[in-house]
Parts: C-alpha cells; structure tokens; sequence
C-alpha cells in the first residue's frame, strides 16, 4: 500500500507542470522580496548538492569528474553563490543564463581535476 501511494504521489508529481524549472541570473540577482531571495538559495543549495552528488558517483565509477574538490571542503551556500557569481562576472553571463550552469562552470574554474594522460 506504502508503495503505491509513493508511486502515486512520483507521478502526480512528475506530471504537474512546473512554474519555475530554473532560476536565471537576473531572477537571482535581483529577488522581488526577502521569500524569493530565500528560495533562489534554497534552489542553488539544492542545485550544489546534486551537481555534487553526481560528481562522486560519476568517480566512484572511476569515470572523469566534473570538479574535484577538496575532500575536507564542507561547501556553504554562501561559498557555492560566490562561485556562481563570480562565473557570471567573468564570463559576462546575461540575465536569462541559468544558475545551474554558472554554478557548474564555477566550480570547474575554481576546483580543475588534473587531466590524466591515458593516451
């Protein structure tokens, strides 16, 4: 029973249309209230996480990582949004760019895995 609920509640989930999918520059940089600054770093902490998460099953399947941080490093949400903006500033980022992808782009900028020559 426990399981068809949660197999109901995934779809009606996953069919329900989403009215923000992604957070972009300009929405993050300049929030309408004090709730929507709070939820776009709720939504980057979240975007942190998964990119991070992906990025160590991505090497404990010994494939290439996207980013290598330190393994001591606890990442705030306040490092993680100093790395997305400062990707924005210095790749010019428009106001439509997604945060996902700046934040990603920032962290390869600030934590580059050494290439491994296996040619």
């Amino acid at each position: 029973m426990t399981r068809w609920i949660l197999s109901a509640c995934f779809f009606a989930l996953t069919a329900a249309p989403v009215a923000a999918s992604d957070v972009r520059l300009d929405a993050y940089r300049n929030p309408k209230n004090e709730s929507f600054r709070n939820i776009n770093q709720l939504y980057l902490d979240g975007v942190k996480s998964g990119l991070m998460a992906y990025n160590a099953r991505i090497k404990s399947q010994g494939g290439q990582p996207a980013f290598c941080m330190p393994d001591n490093l606890a990442m705030s949400i306040e490092q993680a949004e100093e790395i997305m903006l400062r990707r924005a500033d210095k790749s010019s980022a428009k106001g439509d760019m997604p945060v996902s992808i700046l934040l990603l782009s920032g962290l390869r900028d600030t934590f580059p895995c050494e290439k491994s020559d296996s040619r």
